[in-house]
């Protein structure tokens, strides 16, 4: 198990390799992709990094994003979730754009449809974040949170980069761990009998997601990536799930385009994700803050390529998977 600051020394040496198991989309989007030791080039395809805005930009920033915080206000938390989402974004030296405030906006949908998952110990998985924005929500929301995260060597760098920043150096140290093998989750499972020292992030490599089969969590978190998937991937993703909460109830929560097509050709569609009749099905309906995006050039609003839906799912387990 490679812990704090040997993670990022780690992805460091593998991110120039081709990543199994990613998709065309991201074999084009991370075709630019550099990290030189000290920072990034080519980031592409999974989020905004923009440095904060200032004078007019930032008082159009503020005015752009009216409608969409008015999806959220009067929910659970609100107020205190975009207060720490901003606070995140100051220590990162990153604009709140809409990229964050869509997460903060998912954290408080979350809050009011599960609010004991985020208010007491429990264990997230989010699978494909982007600058570690859920991570980072979910750790500062709730002290007591566990996080899974799980992406691709590029993404998983620059998701832990950035929640360095958040964390500082000797809080990141003590924090992230990354399992590589499943000796690595005997470990792991070795310390909490022991009552020793637990990583608060538990990072995975997407070529080893399988091990999630051997941890457990309370809810798993998916925005806007298994659309960026191979259809067989998500099936593998959904395998995992199940196994994981054979042992203890796991609820999904996914925000997906319904349909997008790759550059290879490869289709994704929601609809044909492997959900099951038995699937508890909490919320299901187009994401509300999914539909359309802004910029600061007229025309100020535009609807993204395809309808985005969210679903928020009790996942019916499966036994007897060779994990």
């Amino acid at each position: 198990m490679i812990t704090g600051d040997g993670v990022i020394q780690y992805l460091s040496t593998v991110v120039s390799e081709k990543d199994p198991g990613a998709s065309s989309h991201w074999v084009k989007y991370h075709a630019g992709f550099e990290f030189n030791g000290d920072g990034f080039q080519g980031l592409r395809g999974f989020g905004g990094c923009q440095r904060p805005y200032t004078r007019t930009k930032k008082i159009l920033n503020f005015l752009l994003q009216g409608r969409f915080r008015n999806l959220g206000k009067g929910t659970y938390r609100y107020r205190e979730v975009m207060s720490i989402a901003r606070e995140i974004t100051v220590k990162q030296s990153r604009a709140f754009d809409l990229d964050v405030l869509r997460q903060a906006l998912t954290v408080c949908f979350l809050a009011k449809y599960c609010p004991t998952l985020l208010e007491e110990n429990k264990t997230t998985c989010v699978i494909g974040d982007g600058f570690a924005s859920m991570t980072s929500l979910l750790l500062k929301c709730n002290p007591g949170m566990t996080v899974i995260l799980v992406n691709l060597n590029k993404t998983l760098l620059v998701d832990l980069w950035y929640l360095r920043l958040l964390l500082g150096n000797k809080e990141f140290q003590d924090s992230v761990a990354l399992l590589s093998s499943p000796d690595c989750v005997y470990e792991l499972n070795e310390r909490a009998q022991n009552i020793q020292p637990m990583p608060k992030v538990i990072a995975l490599q997407a070529s080893n997601h399988k091990l999630l089969r051997n941890l457990q969590a309370d809810l798993v978190i998916n925005i806007a990536s298994m659309q960026e998937m191979d259809p067989p991937v998500v099936e593998d993703y959904f395998d995992d799930f199940r196994i994981m909460g054979a042992a203890n109830p796991l609820v999904f929560y996914c925000c997906n385009r319904e349909e997008k097509h790759l550059p290879d050709g490869t289709v994704s569609r929601f609809v044909d994700y492997p959900w099951d009749q038995h699937d508890q099905l909490l919320v299901d309906e187009p994401c509300p803050w999914h539909q359309e995006y802004y910029s600061f050039k007229p025309p100020f609003y535009r609807p993204y390529d395809g309808a985005h839906r969210h679903r928020l799912a009790l996942l019916s387990p499966k036994i007897g998977f060779n994990t």
